[in-house]
């Protein structure tokens, strides 16, 4: 059969106009945009025959069966219903969501933690330093939650569903395995967390040394330091203090076991210790006479207050990345969870 030029053009200006309308995901992946118009188009075609009555279709069989199957909106409207609705989002998108803004929160505290370490660490005015601290952490979050609710909103109207992203990003990842390394083998199973028996060795290992630098009788056994501990003294309190809030965070994590969402709780709440730890040792550093005496007594000649800065380098390093990991573990966490829980247990809902 063949059909004319013009009939061909009023089609192909529809199959246009509806491509326009059509939402983002399926723009996207082109072999399924173009099976959609093309039979769109197949269906104009059958419309078009049937009102033509067994004669060659012309404009205005052509015409009348494209206004039968509706304006370029409403067609894509019908792409659009995908999922199920759940407020403003599709529930669908939800755990995504859920996970968008735990991922946000945690790098907005680590953001806000971190700022606060240093900057208390180059200043004496505590009090104000932790009221911005936790005014920035309230405005990042409320910030977070808008700008994803918003994302996540558009997403849903669009109707964007996980897998379709996360097929392209398979085929993708497939594809690389099977040109680069051939066939993909089993992944090894292994839990984000270390045992509950580690924790509870580094809460008990940390509590202690914490309660021996605060309540340790200094005074006592003065005559065995080669040094002066008075300035000193105050300095290690302060470090045993954070070493007891780290204890009992890894304490409660033994306690609280594979629970996904608790663990990620105290993961977030070791961030604190962690940043206060950076700001102590930064104050160290602006007051390194509380050291350098004493570390003269021992090394006579020595650079001390170079020793110290390298010291305080090294420590602010090793902890930040100390923090990154536990921010990784948060996101594993809520990613991958436990592989028993995953195994045995119903998996979580939202």
């Amino acid at each position: 059969m063949s059909y004319k030029k013009h009939e061909e053009q009023l089609i192909k200006e529809f199959r246009d106009e509806v491509s326009k309308k059509l939402p983002l995901w399926l723009k996207l992946n082109a072999t399924e945009l173009r099976e959609t118009l093309d039979e769109l188009e197949s269906h104009i075609w059958d419309k078009a025959e049937d009102l033509a009555k067994g004669e060659e279709p012309n404009a205005i069989h052509v015409r009348e069966a494209i206004y039968q199957m509706g304006s370029p909106r409403d067609i894509a409207k019908e792409f659009k219903r995908r999922g199920t609705p759940k407020f403003y989002l599709s529930a669908e998108l939800c755990p995504w969501y859920y996970k968008s803004l735990l991922i946000v929160g945690v790098i907005v505290l680590f953001t806000n933690l971190l700022t606060m370490a240093f900057t208390i660490g180059r200043s004496d005015n505590i009090g104000q330093i932790v009221g911005q601290t936790f005014e920035g952490i309230f405005d990042g979050f409320v910030t977070g939650f808008v700008v994803l609710s918003v994302i996540f909103i558009v997403l849903s109207m669009q109707g964007f569903l996980p897998e379709d992203i996360r097929s392209k990003a398979k085929t993708t990842k497939e594809l690389v395995t099977k040109t680069i390394k051939g066939p993909p083998k089993a992944p090894k199973v292994k839990s984000v967390l270390p045992s509950q028996g580690s924790f509870l060795f580094e809460g008990i290992f940390s509590l202690t040394i914490g309660f021996l630098l605060i309540f340790f009788p200094y005074d006592n056994y003065s005559s065995f330091y080669p040094f002066d501990m008075t300035q000193l003294i105050p300095w290690l309190g302060l470090l045993g203090g954070i070493m007891i809030f780290k204890g009992v965070i890894k304490f409660s994590q033994a306690l609280v076991g594979k629970h996904v969402r608790f663990q990620q709780i105290f993961l977030g709440l070791s961030l604190i210790p962690s940043s206060l730890n950076i700001a102590l040792f930064l104050q160290l550093h602006l007051n390194s006479a509380i050291l350098r005496q004493p570390l003269l007594d021992l090394f006579p000649g020595a650079d001390i207050a170079l020793y110290i800065k390298i010291g305080v380098i090294i420590i602010v390093i090793v902890t930040i990345l100390e923090m990154i990991h536990e921010i990784s573990r948060i996101i594993r966490l809520e990613t991958r969870g436990f592989p028993e829980l995953e195994m045995y247990e119903t998996p979580r809902t939202y």
